[in-house]
């Protein structure tokens, strides 16, 4: 949410859809590893660390967004 909040707040303050191009990729790519981890519908029981894993990239990439998205309207 917070890497949202920042792409809204970048768009509020005249941030192009050029220039949150990269954030918006960098949100699909975590969006797409949280889907994946609530599709794969054990949650991580069978593999836990993999779960894991695949949950530190997703907030790895929203964080990258977010930065992204705040250097946006520097």
């Amino acid at each position: 949410m917070d890497q949202l909040d920042a792409m809204a707040g970048a768009k509020r303050e005249g941030a192009t859809d050029s220039q949150l191009e990269e954030s918006r990729q960098l949100q699909r790519r975590a969006q797409w590893r949280l889907d994946f981890i609530a599709a794969e519908n054990s949650m991580g029981f069978h593999a836990p660390q993999e779960a894991a894993r695949v949950l530190a990239e997703a907030v790895d990439y929203a964080r990258q967004g977010q930065v992204s998205a705040l250097q946006a309207t520097r």
